[in-house]
């Protein structure tokens, strides 16, 4: 192989690599501009990690309701669906209920891809980083606000307080 061959197979390799990782950037923006709003009541664990910096490990009181849940109606039993499906208040604060391997469509539905952390179900992230000393803000957490898309992807993209105010100085 030429020394050209080589170079020209790093180089279309190494776009390759920034293509897909910029298709990925771009469709979490997508989501943090265009996905739903949601509220989902957090039921906290150990605050920080002193090798990781500050932040808080989270859980979601819906993850508790993820384990052995029967299916939809019409569906085979399976040990874990693809979706959690919420009830939507006028607030925006979701409410469990139910799964499915399909995401449900309509006003004041919202579904979430369940996802596996640590070998246990979830809805969300296992933990939330914040600034270094900015942890007495998040003490208060206790709504995840997330932005959804269509596809029942979600991001966390900030914490919020009883009163469901936001906490801290996220993005948006």
């Amino acid at each position: 192989m030429s020394r050209i061959t080589l170079r020209v197979g790093i180089l279309a390799a190494w776009l390759l690599v920034v293509a897909v990782a910029l298709f990925a950037i771009q469709g979490y923006e997508r989501t943090l501009l265009h996905g739903q709003p949601v509220l989902l009541r957090l039921a906290p664990v150990d605050p920080r990690s002193l090798m990781q910096g500050d932040y808080m490990a989270l859980r979601f009181a819906a993850d508790s309701r993820l384990i052995d849940q029967p299916a939809e109606p019409g569906e085979a039993s399976r040990s874990l669906p693809g979706f959690a499906h919420f009830k939507l208040d006028d607030r925006g604060r979701g409410e469990f209920d139910g799964m499915g391997d399909t995401p449900r469509t309509g006003t004041g539905t919202i579904s979430m891809r369940i996802r596996m952390i640590d070998g246990e179900p979830s809805v969300g992230p296992n933990a939330f980083f914040f600034q270094e000393g900015t942890g007495e803000l998040y003490e208060e957490a206790q709504w995840g606000g997330f932005r959804v898309a269509g596809d029942g992807a979600a991001l966390l993209e900030s914490l919020h307080d009883a009163d469901l105010k936001k906490i801290g100085s996220q993005r948006r």
